[in-house]
């Protein structure tokens, strides 16, 4: 029967090892950097939307601003024909917001028009909804867009125009043809990824109103996610297939004025390629250093030493305190050696787990997972060898013999097991928790001065108060406050006279914080606070 010899065993499970972790950090590595490329992609077009969608909505309200002061000067052009040929010409030359701007009266008719064109000639008569509508509003607006009369897709902003006695006159408006070049088109721009992103503009139904391709411009796009999205009011990022079947990753935002929704988007594609590129680049990269891997481990392939031996001689001396060390120390490079020295590893690992445990359950409370009387004990024991200002609360369940009697012991272990939770919530890693026996608990906070005692003590007592437990109904505290060294010459001495202030708030109503001093005015204790009702 065929046996592979033990080198080649090594060989090729390190082989099998290596390309193993190789493949695997390799395809970690590909999906982390994946997924961190797509979120900031996806977050990057978010900001640059939001950024843009601020934008367009600083365009919209310097054109709102710029109608209304021309429609403030226009308040006497009934006296003054000319003074709307001049104000119309003023306001498209002085800036690029408008392809067109145009004055239109009460009837409908273009009182004045720059430039002159077809279809919407002075004296002509507007009969576009967004006419009619400014007409009626009576109000500065941003229209719908719509196909004009020469048509093309447009959007007229328009602002009323009232004479000096506020009867109304008419409206200016200016105009923003989708198709032509204009304010809009040159805030919004290319996207400044080259690698097919690009920009887009929905009016609130879903219509196309800017595009890169202009011949979809006054498409209907709503069975796009993101433009149902922003439909509905929304902003945000996420990954969609557009329209044409390609998948992008996409930011949104609404711009607030108009309600607009301003997508910026870049091909999932084109994210990824440079990933592509990158991972091959490693692959390339890491062969040379895996040939040299390889023959390393060809090389210790031969390195069959002496590990049993080694392992029986420790064997013989498991009980030295070193043992441990020395089983480590063995070289074991084939299986069998190895599995030895895992279960001698493993044997005294359990050992040692188990008589830990021992001395842990010997310190700790089993129902709180504090520490017990003899824990206590030996922190304090600790903190007395420091010398260590430490402040001490006692506290103690009210009337918790009654919660036992009432709902029973289940219930009065569950009363105790939620103070011990509350008490871990509220402390320090450095302050020592305990349960010395029954409903009484203690607190040690080293480095804590009384004032910051008490308060401690005061949340506790409070959330305590107001945590909902097992009774379905109120359970109270009642603390004691001393510290080392105001309180006792020793901390043992600090903690007898917090038992006594406990005492002090149990015979003066419960539910109370009290603090050790001795030079108050009942002869030893004061009572600080009373929980409200």
């Amino acid at each position: 029967m065929f046996r592979i010899d033990l080198r080649r065993l090594i060989l090729w499970l390190c082989l099998l090892s290596v390309l193993v972790a190789l493949g695997n950090s390799f395809y970690a590595s590909y999906q982390v950097q994946r997924d961190i490329l797509l979120t900031n992609t996806l977050e990057g077009n978010r900001a640059y939307a939001a950024k843009l969608a601020g934008a367009t909505d600083n365009y919209i309200n310097a054109i709102r601003r710029e109608l209304a002061f021309s429609a403030g000067v226009l308040a006497d052009m009934a006296l003054q024909p000319t003074l709307m040929e001049q104000e119309t010409d003023r306001l498209r030359r002085q800036s690029d917001h408008y392809n067109s701007v145009v004055i239109v009266q009460t009837d409908s008719k273009v009182a004045a028009v720059s430039p002159a064109q077809s279809g919407m000639a002075v004296g002509s008569q507007l009969a576009s909804s967004a006419a009619r509508e400014a007409l009626t509003q009576r109000k500065p607006m941003v229209s719908e867009p719509y196909v004009a009369a020469t048509g093309r897709w447009v959007i007229l902003y328009s602002h009323p125009i009232f004479d000096r006695t506020g009867n109304y006159l008419g409206f200016i408006g200016g105009t923003l043809y989708l198709h032509a070049t204009n304010g809009l088109h040159a805030l919004l721009g290319d996207h400044y990824y080259l690698d097919g992103s690009y920009l887009f503009v929905v009016d609130r139904h879903g219509t196309l109103i800017y595009h890169p391709d202009a011949a979809r411009i006054g498409e209907t796009v709503t069975t796009n996610k993101v433009v149902t999205s922003l439909m509905q009011g929304a902003s945000g990022q996420q990954s969609v297939i557009n329209t044409q079947g390609v998948a992008m990753l996409a930011g949104y935002a609404v711009v607030p004025s108009t309600g607009w929704g301003l997508v910026a988007q870049r091909p999932l594609a084109g994210t990824l390629q440079r990933m592509d590129e990158l991972l091959w680049m490693t692959i390339r990269n890491s062969l040379p250093l895996l040939l040299v891997l390889l023959f390393c481990i060809g090389w210790l392939s031969k390195l069959i030493a002496r590990p049993l031996w080694e392992l029986a001689s420790v064997a013989k001396q498991i009980d030295e305190i070193e043992a441990s060390d020395r089983i480590r120390k063995v070289r074991s490079w084939y299986f069998e050696s190895n599995q030895l020295k895992r279960a001698l590893l493993t044997g005294l690992g359990s050992i040692n787990h188990k008589m830990r445990n021992l001395r842990r359950e010997s310190t700790t409370d089993a129902l709180t997972a504090l520490l017990n009387r003899r824990g206590l004990i030996k922190a304090m024991d600790e903190f007395a060898s420091t010398g260590m200002p430490v402040a001490v609360l006692a506290v103690d369940i009210d009337n918790f013999k009654s919660v036992n009697d009432r709902f029973g012991h289940d219930v009065g272990d569950e009363v105790i097991r939620t103070l011990a939770t509350l008490m871990r919530n509220g402390s320090r890693s450095n302050d020592i928790l305990a349960r010395p026996g029954g409903e009484e608990f203690t607190v040690l906070l080293p480095g804590t001065s009384l004032d910051d005692a008490v308060t401690a003590a005061e949340r506790l007592r409070g959330a305590m108060h107001k945590t909902p437990n097992a009774t379905g109904g109120t359970v109270t505290v009642s603390i004691g406050v001393a510290r080392f060294p105001e309180h006792g010459k020793d901390l043992e001495g600090a903690l007898k006279e917090a038992d006594k202030a406990l005492y002090h708030a149990k015979n003066a109503g419960r539910n109370l914080t009290c603090v050790a001093q001795p030079e108050g005015p009942d002869g030893y204790l004061a009572i600080t606070r009373r929980h409200a009702a």
